[in-house]
């Protein structure tokens, strides 16, 4: 189950990413009425201004680093514990 939820944080990380990189790169091609942004088939803003444009893409990005810190905790923090509760006592 927690390879499944990592999965999924990884998989959500990368769509937030990706999202925000495609709001940075398309900003300079937004015409005078604003840009129409969606997430995974949802409307978030029906148009947003140009000028606006850019804290929406920062806001992906960012929003993209907070499952990823998630993923790498439930990933990297048994491996810095070890294994204390399988090692047989001697």
């Amino acid at each position: 189950m927690k390879y499944i939820l990592s999965l999924f944080l990884l998989s959500f990380s990368l769509l937030l990413l990706i999202k925000g990189i495609n709001l940075w790169s398309i900003m300079v091609h937004a015409d005078g009425k604003g840009l129409a942004i969606s997430f995974m088939g949802i409307d978030i803003v029906e148009r947003v201004a140009k000028e606006a444009i850019p804290g929406y893409a920062l806001g992906f990005t960012i929003a993209a680093v907070i499952p990823l810190f998630v993923f790498a905790s439930m990933i990297f923090k048994p491996l810095l514990k070890g294994d204390k509760g399988t090692r047989e006592s001697v």
